[in-house]
């Protein structure tokens, strides 16, 4: 046994585990001493001392690899994690949480379990003061909310969450949202509902289905009647239906497409898009950025239509370990690559639009950067009236 093969030999035998503080010290001082091995090995040439200390710094290279994957999967291995859905049972936003929970347990390293928990209430706001404030901060909770949660902060700095301190995984898809009337109501379009009131399902003061019509009664003249406390997609779609309502004032476009009969029988209008840009789908709709009257109602319009870009992402607790963190981002991001995902996704309407953590985490506090006025002026626009 050579001076190299040795010293591997008695790190593999005294160093510990993989992972373990003597292991990585040992192999630290061998990758180090490679360099010097030529030095006690008299009467090897030159060449097979080089060789020698390649193949050192090779093994040394997979051990130290090995050594940091290791302890993830070992903290994951017979785990469950547990993926917080901010929104009540069906509806674009459960759908979705469902399917990453089925498939991203296989790309997380050991495997652990993934369970979806539905945790509706205030436009996903109770989801997010609980992954801030309550879920453990180990990797083992995740949440998967509304992107809203981010414009409410903007607007009360004293919700019990930052939406720049959560650890921000990966988005699975830009949300395209609308505004939507059934065929009897008595507006079919935003400039009908400025001449007749139209009564619309909302959610909670701090969702875009209460927010965006207040803003457009407000800015563009509209005569919406927003009826609140109703917790998700399905709730809000269901009342359409039965015509305890008659429009609603924000939905997912895949909860209107996955219902075909909806477009196909002309039983839905489609009255904005809340986005900064047209859907290709809808693309004679006007987004409500488009609606206003002056550029500083655009410019507010603008922030309500923001929270599109976030859309459907995954994020966690502060404070997740830094390795952790960057194994559940690698995780998302291959799961997003995954066939049988992509396929599963399509069929729920789904379109998948990846964007890593690191920029989601920058995307999310850029929405900070807004003009103290601009803040109080939507605040105006989009309080519920008294």
């Amino acid at each position: 046994m050579n001076t190299v093969e040795a010293r591997v030999a008695m790190g593999a035998r005294y160093g510990g585990g993989a992972g373990s503080p003597g292991r990585s010290r040992w192999l630290t001082f061998l990758a180090k001493s490679a360099a010097f091995s030529g030095t006690n090995m008299s009467g090897q040439s030159m060449g097979a001392r080089c060789r020698v200390g390649l193949w050192t710094v090779l093994i040394v290279a997979a051990f130290l690899s090995t050594a940091r994957a290791q302890p993830v999967a070992n903290f994951y291995a017979g785990k469950t994690v547990t993926l917080i859905i901010g929104s009540g049972v069906g509806g674009s936003y459960d759908s979705a949480g469902r399917l990453v929970a089925q498939y991203l347990k296989r790309y997380i390293p050991g495997n652990p379990t993934v369970v979806p928990q539905n945790m509706p209430g205030a436009s996903s706001v109770r989801a997010a003061e609980y992954v801030f404030n309550v879920a453990p901060h180990d990797g083992t909770a995740l949440g998967f909310v509304q992107p809203t949660i981010v414009l409410n902060k903007v607007l009360d700095r004293n919700a019990k969450y930052d939406p720049r301190r959560l650890t921000w995984v990966g988005r699975l898809q830009r949300m395209t949202f609308v505004g939507v009337g059934w065929h009897d109501a008595p507006a079919r379009s935003v400039e009908e509902a400025k001449t007749k009131e139209m009564v619309i399902a909302g959610n909670a003061a701090t969702g875009a289905g209460v927010m965006v019509p207040l803003a457009l009664n407000a800015l563009v003249g509209t005569r919406f009647k927003v009826i609140r406390g109703y917790e998700s997609a399905a709730a809000n779609l269901l009342a359409l239906q039965r015509g305890e309502v008659q429009g609603i004032g924000s939905t997912g476009l895949a909860d209107i497409f996955s219902r075909p009969e909806f477009l196909g029988k002309k039983l839905i209008n489609v009255l904005y898009v809340i986005d900064l840009l047209r859907s290709p789908r809808i693309a004679d709709v006007p987004t409500i950025v488009e609606l206003g009257k002056s550029e500083d109602d655009r410019t507010v319009l603008t922030l309500l239509g923001n929270p599109s870009s976030i859309g459907q992402a995954v994020m966690g607790p502060p404070g997740i370990p830094q390795d952790r963190t960057a194994a559940l981002r690698k995780a998302f991001a291959e799961m997003l690559q995954d066939p049988q995902f992509i396929a599963d996704a399509r069929a729920r309407e789904i379109d998948v639009n990846a964007l890593g953590g690191p920029d989601l985490q920058k995307m999310v506090a850029e929405n900070f950067s807004v003009q103290p006025a601009l803040v109080e002026r939507l605040r105006a626009v989009t309080s519920p009236p008294r």
